[in-house]
């Protein structure tokens, strides 16, 4: 018995002190921050798991399987391989996350093991979530069997069924796997196939995968793998073609990397390998050298013993024709002057064996396209990416501190996914102190690695190419790539697209979505360029920097050496004041750009000049832009005549110039927001003006005739411009946008061209637009033109038709046959009292705003309208909807405020905003909508008739489901005075005391009630209300400490840091309302105040919606009641159920003595 304890007791020592081992070894826990740490990979200890069913094949097809795998040195797990003593079923299945892939033998008693079951359901849970690759062998059963589970393999899944007490779901879960792998592609045995050359096709297709599967060759390089993924798919490496493929990017963006990589995978697949750094190798002289080395990579020493060869040759050629090779050629500008080497690669398919690949990594995309069959884009690494490659060098696969983790973001954004930056600038600041890296951050200058890798492309362009390059990294980042040509042209007196078009190529710059873009370090090396000039700014070629252009305006040391300035004014933190002469000394101006970035009412008149105005601007001028230019005129010996654009909006022009001007360059005319401008300038030599925009121009009262001589302006925009008279008769055959409004005066469509696309005659008197103008229009706004009355005939080219607030009394059936309208607004058409019934589908329309119509019926064929987002019904007499509202798949917003609507019928699930205060008759819901997808909540303020029952106790369910809420919040307002019951926390007026249990740590969401006490008191309302009138609420925690201490919280009620607005219903709402709010934000906040008092003071603030006067008076609620409920998991604590019932009686106690 001693002799049993004793081995008991050892056994139990050594099997704790393995479980202590292993611990040890588990992989940080999912929790942890993965984005901030370098790669933690999951551990593989095999290449291959192997499932089987023992007594089928263990002794036969299985071993010989396994030996075959062996030798060929792929580490397979099999399950005799267990320690005795282990817990096999939870080894088993952890060993599954240790292997690389799984190959899986079905035998006809397969299914009748659970034990197996339970390795493939757990198999297939790696495939799902980490995309395990899984190859199924089919030993002496039918692949249709495995799926239906049917035959002889069925009979033995029916007797695991028979024989073990199953739950549903585990059995489903079973049959799920085993359908899984039935459909997965896999091997099966012929009938007369030899089991030997069956086993060497699966050991070779494992061989295979794992080879695709490699990544040892790209170990802490993030982001690679999928980047030469993309390169081999291009190679196409099973083509017997001869491929060439170029890698283009710019310098630093890995193109060297990914080429090695590709390389380093594949190279086994050929009979020879050749890699060559043609800038570094390319020296004077060296070209035979690298001739040499090619013939000796390829065809052997001994090929050199042969006297001098060339690549033409009749003998090389035929011994490269017989060769499988694989080449890389990095680095290459230009392969003109390497003619031996160009007719290599042109000739590739008599060049080189079957199935031969050539890899060319270029910083120029024109040498590429020139040779290459496909060309790869090197994509910058993602944010992610970009994090885990800067931690892995700056911090050696430590976990950042929180001081850290800021400094990461910012230098990862800053580099825009650039890893030779990352990896520079991550290196520099190992070991460096947190001090260290904020001074860093400071000044991110380019480091001199970085400049000079990247200076590369620079140095190749010409010396206008290099110009045109600084004038877009400082002055043109984010213009749109057409207008930057423009005026680029006229900067350089000659056509600059091929220019541009090098620029793209040499990744020098961008373009996206066709605005010109540079990378952040391309830029700051442009700057860095420019600095180097001189180290007094005013002797610059370029300003763009606010501190620079402030002191050299200020100070009037401007020099002819100032080409351009560019001036943010939403930076400067104080009023500039110029002199008159402050740019009498800038004779080489050509761009100037005073602008705000982010506008704002506090940017006005930040730049002043004196009451004179400017004596000078330089006549060699193309760009001029100042936004609120705070003089009357132009400078009176100014000469526009180089000008190609003029951009003057909010300014206090009165009048540009006198006289006539040769203006013939001029394309963009930009004078909007000037109230103070009268009088245009004769524009009659603007013979390519294509632009002009004059909004809001209140003075003005005439179009000068000289715009009827304008044939290629494409543009005119005169919105606003109220005190508008005359119009001239416009016969552009290019005008393609006119846009008048508030012209109360004009009572005939102006005559213009016939080819307009976009016309707005909003406000005015007409009363119909001429067929004629239709017949090519694709948006039409006649918005508040009363006088109106027939639908307008349009052509099917249409898209967007607002006709809100027209006399509009019928709408055509033909409505339904106009395929490209996406959006009709007829709202406040009070005459419109049906809409056509659709019969066709209207695939186009998304938008339809039918609001305050005298429509009383919606057809059942709006179903039919199968793209609808949006449908305006608000303020008509609808009373219902039709049921088939519900198959309108599409359907996100619907307004039905201060409709007579008595029921809500069945409403899409795809509604994410619903709007239904106001409705008096509402009654019922026939359905009950998901509070939680609705963005704003549901709003039922003034409906009286509504029972509310079911939607308080629906908003109840849904928080005590655990459902996920997809936007964290739920919201309600009702009217009524009644804190629903399952508040356990209730209070009297505007505050709140309750004692927070000790189990906050299962806290899952918080609820608020309101009650409001409705009418405002007229000395609330601090001023007159426009129709959009707010209330924002605010709630103030102050939490009592076990130590008698506080801790204030100014939060808000909805989304820490963010104010919503609940309702917006003030000059109507007659009665109490209670607003129901429900938030999974603010549970942390709460967590760590377990066991303590906490009092909540609300505060709300009344704020006009249109101007955002009141914004900051904030003033205690109003309130009737109030309540809170913390929602826990569903098992509550004994204290907590308690804490609720003393509350509830505490509440009642107050009402009575009230």
């Amino acid at each position: 018995m001693a002799m049993f304890f004793l081995f008991l007791s050892i056994f139990l020592f050594v099997y704790i002190w393995r479980f202590i081992i292993r611990s040890r070894h588990i992989s940080p826990s999912p929790s942890t921050p993965s984005t901030l740490t370098t790669a933690q990979p999951q551990v593989i200890k095999y290449d291959v798991f192997l499932s089987f069913r023992g007594e089928d094949t263990r002794f036969d097809f299985t071993s010989h399987l396994y030996a075959a795998l062996k030798r060929k040195q792929i580490l397979t797990f099999i399950d005799y391989q267990l320690v005795r003593g282990d817990e096999i079923s939870a080894s088993l299945l952890r060993t599954v996350e240790e292997a690389k892939l799984s190959v899986i033998v079905f035998s006809e008693n397969y299914a009748s093991s659970k034990w197996c079951l339970e390795e493939l359901a757990k198999i297939f849970e790696r495939r799902k979530n980490n995309g395990q690759i899984v190859i199924p062998v089919f030993y002496q059963v039918d692949p249709s069997h495995v799926r239906n589970r049917t035959g002889s393999f069925g009979d033995a899944f029916a007797r695991l069924i028979k024989k073990k007490a199953l739950t549903m779901d585990k059995e489903q879960n079973f049959r799920d796997a085993l359908t899984d792998a039935a459909n997965l592609s896999g091997w099966s045995l012929g009938k007369s196939e030899l089991e030997s050359e069956f086993i060497e096709k699966i050991v070779e297709d494992v061989l295979n995968k794992l080879h695709d599967m490699s990544s040892s060759h790209t170990t802490g390089l993030f982001g690679i793998d999928v980047r030469v993924k993309k390169v081999e798919s291009l190679l196409n490496m099973e083509s017997q073609d001869v491929l060439i493929v170029g890698i283009w990017g710019m310098g630093g963006i890995g193109k060297t990397t990914i080429a090695e990589a590709v390389c380093n995978k594949v190279r086994s697949r050929f009979e020879g390998i050749f890699f060559a750094n043609f800038r570094q190798e390319l020296e004077p002289g060296s070209m035979a050298d690298l001739q040499r080395s090619f013939l000796s990579q390829l065809l052997g020493q001994e090929i050199l013993n042969m006297g001098s060869l060339s690549f033409r040759d009749s003998f090389v050629r035929e011994r490269l024709r017989r060769k499988k090779v694989f080449i890389l050629l990095d680095d290459v500008d230009d392969l003109m002057p390497l003619e031996e080497w160009k007719d290599l690669l042109d000739g590739r398919h008599s060049s080189f064996g079957l199935g031969s690949k050539v890899l060319i990594t270029s910083r120029d995309k024109q040498v590429l396209n020139n040779i290459v069959d496909e060309t790869y884009e090197v994509e910058r690494l993602n944010y992610e990416e970009a994090l885990q490659l800067f931690s892995s060098k700056a911090l050696k696969n430590c976990i950042p501190t929180i001081d850290h983790r800021d400094s990461i973001k910012r230098i990862a954004s800053h580099v825009q996914g650039n890893p030779l930056a990352l990896i520079v600038l991550g290196s520099s600041l190992y070991g460096k102190s947190p001090e260290e890296w904020y001074s860093a951050l400071n000044k991110l200058a380019l480091n001199s690695r970085i400049e000079n890798a990247l200076r590369i492309s620079y140095n190749g362009l010409d010396q206008e190419q290099r110009s045109i390059f600084l004038d877009i990294a400082h002055f043109f980042r984010g213009f749109e790539q057409n207008q930057a040509t423009r005026i680029l042209d006229g900067f350089y007196g000659r056509p600059v697209i091929f220019d541009i078009s090098t620029l793209i190529d040499k990744c020098l710059i961008t373009t996206s979505r066709n605005m010109l873009e540079i990378h952040d370090l391309l830029q700051e090396m442009a700057f860095s360029i420019v600095r180097a000039e001189s180290k007094f700014p005013g002797k610059r070629s370029r300003l763009c920097h606010f501190t620079n252009v402030v002191h050299v305006l200020e100070e009037n040391k401007g020099t002819e050496e100032i080409e351009g300035i560019s001036l943010d004014m939403s930076r400067l933190s104080r009023q500039i004041h110029l002199k008159s002469d402050a740019f009498a000394t800038m004779n080489g101006l050509r761009f100037l750009k005073f602008y705000f970035g982010h506008f704002s009412e506090d940017n006005k008149n930040k730049m002043h000049l004196p009451p004179t105005g400017l004596k000078y601007l330089s006549n060699k001028l193309r760009y001029l832009h100042w936004d609120g230019f705070p003089s009357k005129s132009l400078p009176q010996v100014f000469c526009a005549e180089l000008l190609v654009e003029l951009n003057l909006r909010r300014s206090k022009v009165e009048k540009l110039w006198e006289g006539v001007q040769d203006v013939g360059n001029l394309r963009k005319f930009v004078l909007s927001f000037s109230p103070y401008l009268m009088e245009l300038p004769d524009l009659s030599k603007a013979k390519n003006l294509v632009c002009l925009y004059l909004v809001d121009c209140s003075s003005l009262t005439e179009v000068p005739s000289s715009l009827q001589s304008l044939d290629k302006l494409e543009e005119l925009d005169l919105y606003f411009c109220y005190n508008l008279r005359s119009f001239p008769m416009l016969d552009s055959k290019v005008l393609r946008v006119l846009a008048i409004s508030r012209c109360l005066d004009m009572t005939k469509c102006p005559t213009i061209s016939q080819n307009m696309k976009s016309l707005y005659l909003e406000e005015t008197s007409i009363k119909e637009v001429p067929r004629s103008i239709t017949s090519k229009l694709e948006s039409l706004g006649l918005h508040g033109c009363s006088k109106i009355t027939k639908f307008p005939e349009i052509s099917g080219d249409i898209k967007t038709l607002y006709l809100s607030g027209t006399a509009i009394k019928e709408v055509p059936s033909s409505i339904q046959f106009l395929t490209r309208l996406r959006v009709l607004d007829m709202s406040g058409c009070s005459k419109l009292e049906s809409f056509p019934k659709i019969l066709v589908p209207m695939k186009s329309l998304v938008d339809l705003n039918l609001s305050k119509t005298g429509i009383k019926e919606i057809p059942s064929s709006f179903k039919h309208m199968i793209s609808l987002r949006s449908l305006g019904l608000d303020g008509t007499p609808i009373e219902e909807l039709p049921l088939s509202i519900k198959d309108m798949v599409c359907l996100r917003y619907l307004a039905l405020h201060g409709t007579p609507i008595k029921a809500l019928p069945e409403l899409p699930p795809s509604l994410r905003s619903l709007t239904t205060h106001d409705c008096a008759s509402l009654e019922t819901m026939i359905s009950t909508i998901n509070i939680g997808r609705l963005w704003d909540g549901l709003n039922f303020a003034n409906c009286f008739k509504l029972d509310q029952k079911p939607l308080i106790t629906a908003m109840h369910l849904k928080i005590q489901s655990g459902d996920k809420i997809p936007y964290d919040r739920m919201q309600m307002v009702l009217p009524g005075s009644e804190i629903p019951e399952w508040f356990g926390d209730k209070g009297i007026g505007s505050s709140l005391t309750i004692q927070l249990p000790s189990n906050c740590r299962q806290l899952k969401g918080i609820a608020f009630c309101l009650v409001f006490l409705l009418p405002l008191p007229s000395h609330e309302m601090l001023y007159e209300f426009d129709d959009h009138p707010e209330v924002r609420v605010y709630f103030d925690c102050q939490v009592k400490s076990k130590n008698g201490e506080h801790d204030g919280d100014d939060e808000e009620v909805f989304v820490s840091k963010k104010s919503y607005s609940i309702f917006n219903f003030l000059k109507t709402c007659d009665s109490d309302h209670m607003f129901l709010h429900y938030e999974l934000e603010l549970v942390n906040h709460f967590r760590k105040y377990s066991g303590n008092e906490v009092t909540f003071k609300f505060y709300h603030e009344v704020v006009n919606g249109s101007t955002n006067v009141g914004h900051e008076i904030r003033k205690p609620c109003k309130l009737k009641s109030c309540g809170v409920y913390l929602h826990f998991d569903e098992n509550l604590q004994a204290d907590t159920l308690l804490r609720i019932f003393l509350n509830k009686q505490k509440f009642r106690r107050k009402l009575r003595e009230k």
